[in-house]
């Protein structure tokens, strides 16, 4: 098969797994802090990446010399945005959060036109950028009768969320432009780095949270460090290193739809018209942006 078709059927696999984790991320806020959930799957999914890395090549391939690219990609892409988004999540539907990632393929745009020499800003991309803008700030109201009010309400947390997906965006292109390994050992010696970081913050700030587990209520943190950790992570670098940072922006698009359905069935949170309009319009914007494009 086509790897553009390929990467596109992995976007979708992407683009679910992450959706689902704002879930996952709701039902383990109602047992641990935030540092703990981001502490937790990360653990997990360090194992799992160590387990593959063994299976397949029968030896750790993480090399020491690229301890400055594992530090950023884990300290902006992993670290900084896993926390902002659940912290964010303590007071907003996991809907709402999942809607937010879209702000991730328009600062993909604008970071790639800068530090990518073969994703330029044209035209074409810019309208989709203010387009996809307009529906961004219609996703965060969601009752046009109390406008301010309700934009005041949650707006620290809307910001958590919108300042995470952002973070990645700059990870997406820092990755896309200092490749160093295959997908695999990119992954796994990401999530390893992020591990240490998260495990010498508790052990600082928090350490009675690393005793805090609880195997009846862990099936949640499970999950996230399994399939949204692990398994994601590695699809992520798959299409990032042969497809691109802008490719790879569309996956938060697609986030939303997943997010809403997740929210709907486990949460049975409402769909708010604002929903709907701004997310048809980032879809729009983000859609006209990525014509150009050639995978």
């Amino acid at each position: 098969m086509n790897l553009y078709y390929i990467n596109w059927i992995l976007l979708m696999i992407l683009s679910a797994v992450w959706g689902g984790a704002f879930t996952l991320n709701k039902l383990a806020l109602n047992f641990y802090s935030p540092e703990f959930i981001v502490f937790a799957r990360l653990i997990i999914g360090t194992l799992i990446l160590f387990l593959l890395l063994m299976l397949i090549y029968r030896r750790i391939t993480i090399s020491l010399k690229d301890w400055q690219y594992y530090l950023f990609m884990s300290t902006v892409g992993i670290v900084a945005p896993f926390i902002l988004i659940v912290y964010g999540q303590q007071k907003i539907d996991s809907s709402l959060a999942g809607i937010l990632m879209a702000t991730m393929p328009i600062s993909t745009i604008i970071l790639s036109h800068f530090f990518l020499h073969d994703e330029k800003l044209t035209r074409r991309k810019f309208t989709g950028f203010v387009i996809a803008f307009i529906g961004i700030t219609i996703l965060v109201i969601q009752d046009f009768s109390n406008l301010k009010i309700n934009i005041l309400s949650n707006i620290s947390s809307e910001l958590m969320v919108m300042s995470g997906a952002i973070l990645y965006s700059c990870s997406a292109v820092y990755g896309k432009r200092f490749k160093h390994t295959d997908p695999l050992s990119a992954s796994t010696g990401t999530i390893f780095f992020s591990a240490i970081m998260m495990f010498i913050y508790l052990l600082i700030f928090v350490p009675t949270e690393i005793s805090n587990i609880d195997l009846r209520n862990s099936a949640s943190l499970v999950l996230l460090g399994v399939f949204c950790t692990a398994i994601a992570t590695i699809i992520y670098f798959q299409i990032l290193q042969t497809s691109g940072a802008s490719f790879i922006s569309i996956m938060n698009y697609l986030i939303p739809i997943w997010a809403i359905l997740f929210g709907v069935i486990f949460f049975q949170e409402e769909i708010f018209m604002n929903y709907i309009v701004g997310l048809i319009l980032v879809i729009l914007g983000i859609n006209i942006s990525q014509k150009e494009t050639v995978v």
